[in-house]
């Protein structure tokens, strides 16, 4: 059954997807930052690891636009007349470009994909691990650490899957047949753990959310901001656990839109404070929701062992008194230099 050729396929797609996505990942993790130093906060770990992220997912998008300038990406393989037909003993330039962008996207795309999972996990590890003996903190580090297994194994597997014959994986088909493991068993696998820990990232912070004194509307509107993550797992490119004859370009045209919309959805939610204020409506009200829970979640929970005592600004002042949670803000004044709430060192 052949294959049916969606528009992802076609070069002026895959252009589009690779300029237009590393344009919006640079933009939005440029307001992250902003966002951060306006609200006077340290940059923290879910900050810095957004950088590599995007630089990787830089990685993955120049090789495929110029393999489409050069028409091995999103082009029909060229076979010569002298090969008379069989497609695993040719060894073009065409073939050869597309093995080199093959092996550099399953070597990058683990370290897209699991630095943008990380960021979620700190950011997570942020606002909800309180208790550093907690049974959040544990379970969130224990996410982290695997992550980093997940990313090294996969790294190191692509990497050696020609053993240290490293051009056998661009030489031609038969080369790579005859000297490297099977590459859509690997891919496959990666698919399949990789929506796993989408799914699992996905649902984490859902019952935190609902165990907090807050209205059924704010819980809702939270909840959406987080499960914005859930376009990551819609990626069709998962669709290979189904079937691993599918087109080079498809496959890695999908990877690059998943690591590149991952970058942009980890960075809305320290969006909020750019747009306060602003008539954007729904967009607006559930991006300011997430940063009142972030803000006053931490206050209750540390408000059953002690008195709160860190210096408040005028912002997080009305956002307290508006949730009903940090009685008391009016009282305080602002000190002279503003602290991270959520700096607990």
């Amino acid at each position: 059954m052949a294959f049916d050729k969606g528009y992802w396929c076609a070069p002026a797609h895959v252009i589009a997807a690779g300029i237009g996505l590393f344009i919006l990942d640079i933009t939005f993790v440029t307001l992250r930052f902003v966002a951060r130093k306006k609200q006077r906060q340290t940059l923290k770990a879910d900050d810095w690891i957004v950088i590599p992220a995007t630089l990787f997912t830089l990685g993955i998008s120049i090789p495929m636009v110029y393999g489409v300038s050069q028409k091995a990406i999103g082009y029909p393989y060229e076979i010569p007349p002298e090969a008379e037909g069989n497609g695993l003993l040719v060894a073009t330039r065409q073939i050869s470009l597309a093995g080199q962008i093959q092996w550099s996207y399953y070597l990058i795309l683990p370290l897209a994909l699991g630095c943008t999972k990380m960021s979620f996990l700190f950011f997570y590890r942020r606002v909800f691990a309180i208790d550093r003996t907690g049974a959040t903190n544990i379970f969130l580090v224990g996410m982290i650490v695997f992550i980093i297994t997940w990313i090294a194994a996969f790294f190191l597997t692509s990497l050696f899957q020609c053993k240290l014959y490293f051009s056998a994986a661009w030489t031609s088909p038969i080369v790579q047949l005859e000297h490297c493991i099977s590459q859509p068993k690997v891919a496959l696998v990666l698919t399949i753990t990789d929506f796993i820990t989408d799914i699992i990232i996905l649902v984490i912070p859902i019952p935190l959310i609902w165990q907090l004194n807050l209205k059924p509307t704010k819980k809702i509107a939270v909840t959406a901001v987080f499960l914005l993550g859930v376009v990551c797992t819609l990626n069709p490119n998962k669709s290979i656990a189904k079937s691993v004859k599918v087109l080079i370009t498809s496959i890695q045209y999908w990877g690059l839109v998943e690591s590149g919309v991952a970058v942009f959805a980890a960075c809305l939610p320290t969006l909020w404070i750019l747009i306060k204020g602003w008539s954007w409506g729904p967009v607006a009200v559930v991006a300011r929701n997430l940063a009142e829970f972030s803000n006053s979640s931490l206050q209750r929970l540390r408000s059953k062992n002690s008195k709160p005592s860190i210096p408040i600004t005028d912002s997080m002042d009305r956002e307290y008194i508006k949730l009903g949670v940090y009685q008391q803000a009016k009282d305080l004044e602002p000190g002279p230099e503003q602290k991270d709430p959520f700096d607990r060192s």
